[in-house]
């Protein structure tokens, strides 16, 4: 590929500072700029390919960052006028942020607006966006999207009449921050149930059971609906401002590599426990908790936390993958540790080493906690005395550490092998933990 100089330029700093996020964003400009010719479809194809490359390996070391997914899916539609391009791109980037409420709306504005015959298959992917971020406090704009949507593309024959009908019926059990703006469309409806020459007796059926419309006349009707949901609309009311309690303190909607406050970070995890108080559907949990993961992906806790609530709950295996996730975006070692234990507690034993002996391959400085992760799960897989004592001998010649001896005394080794493994690392006499060991087994 004919590199431009400035990509180049910004390539090379990249290598001798990988982790610098500034320099992957200059790498992305300085692609797009192209030596001030600009990116279109008369681009030479080497030029394209690095303005693609470069996006795609930002988003391998970035994947939270949601723009950056709708930006490269909006150059490929730019680029060849091929929407099928673009929809991988959206859908690669929804495999890292399944409950992102923003590239959700991007993705689906950008298949309402290439929408051709695929009505159907539209329609799903609006309820699979449902499933995921439906029960967003912010989901304002998405709902209103899908509404639109079932408004614009209804026929007799494909029911959108009615499914738009229940969608809003639904959207009213939602607590968000435009929450008003529904009921107001709500009340309008059954304001005008009132004229049949507005809702028809085959649309009034669609809002409400055949049976209750059967009870009375449409006056009568219209007074009992909106006794029904005034109640509702306090009700919501309520739930809202509980929530918003939560949801203002937190300035940061979107990942960024910046730092968070301490009292942003303690406000979520202020939020989780109102929520778990309260009994909020799992759902509704976890598609906070994923949401959490998105704008504090660059704190080990956060990938922790969202472990242990599957943890407590006993869903180790969803405990597995986050911390999975969280392994191999920040390769953190307390995210290490925990995923460690995950497996040491399904009795994955093996999984367990290799995670550790893979860590220990490729890392130069090594955490004293995972040397005790070592010698863990190697005494469960062999717990020969000689296996363990040859892995102690290695570890503190590796470390130069007299701390294991300490955590020698925690193993039940036979007493005179001990003994004589202590006198054979006399190396380290006067060093506090060995004395401490020698005292204890003579």
């Amino acid at each position: 590929m004919s590199a431009s100089k400035k990509w180049a330029d910004v390539s090379t700093e990249l290598i001798k500072d990988p982790n610098n996020f500034k320099l992957w964003q200059r790498l992305i400009e300085s692609a797009e700029y192209n030596d001030k010719q600009g990116i279109s479809k008369s681009t030479p194809w080497d030029k394209l390919e690095i303005l693609r490359t470069s996006y795609h390996k930002f988003l391998e070391r970035y994947p939270y960052c949601y723009r950056y997914w709708v930006r490269l899916a909006e150059w490929e539609f730019k680029l060849g006028e091929d929407a099928a391009k673009a929809i991988e791109v959206f859908q690669r980037g929804l495999q890292h942020l399944r409950c992102c409420i923003e590239l959700w709306h991007e993705y689906l504005k950008f298949r309402v607006d290439t929408i051709s015959d695929d009505v159907e298959q539209v329609l799903a992917i609006f309820e699979e966006a449902r499933r995921s971020i439906g029960n967003h406090f912010y989901s304002y704009e998405f709902y209103s999207l899908y509404l639109g949507f079932l408004d614009t593309y209804a026929t007799e024959k494909n029911q959108f009449k009615r499914k738009y009908y229940i969608l809003l019926r639904i959207v009213l059990e939602v607590p968000m921050y435009h929450y008003e703006y529904f009921y107001r469309k709500w009340f309008e409806l059954i304001r005008d149930i009132a004229d049949p020459r507005i809702v028809s007796d085959q649309e009034l059926k669609y809002i409400v059971s055949e049976r209750d419309w059967q009870r009375g006349e449409r006056n009568k009707l219209v007074m009992q609906l909106k006794k029904t949901f005034t109640d509702a609309y306090t009700a919501a009311q309520n739930r809202v401002y509980e929530l918003y309690h939560f949801e203002r303190q937190f300035k940061r909607q979107y990942h960024d590599v910046r730092i968070i406050s301490r009292q942003q970070l303690d406000a979520w995890l202020e939020y989780f426990d109102f929520l778990e108080l309260k009994n909020y559907p799992v759902s509704v949990i976890e598609m906070n908790y994923n949401r959490y993961l998105y704008i504090c992906a660059n704190y080990p806790q956060a990938w922790t936390k969202f472990a242990d609530y599957y943890i407590f709950h006993q869903r180790y295996n969803s405990a597995r993958q986050v911390l999975i996730r969280g392994w191999k975006y920040l390769g953190n070692d307390e995210v290490l540790i925990k995923l460690i234990d995950v497996e040491i507690f399904l009795k994955q034993f093996l999984r367990a080493r290799d995670l550790i002996t893979n860590y220990l391959q490729y890392t130069i400085s090594v955490p004293i906690a995972i040397y005790e992760k070592l010698l863990n799960v190697e005494h469960i897989v062999d717990a020969r005395d000689e296996h363990l004592l040859a892995l102690f001998k290695e570890i503190i010649q590796e470390t130069q550490n007299d701390w294991f001896f300490n955590v020698l005394t925690y193993y039940a080794i036979d007493r005179e092998k001990k003994v004589a493994f202590l006198k054979e690392m006399d190396e380290f006499k006067g060093h506090k933990y060995y004395d401490m060991a020698v005292a204890m087994f003579s």
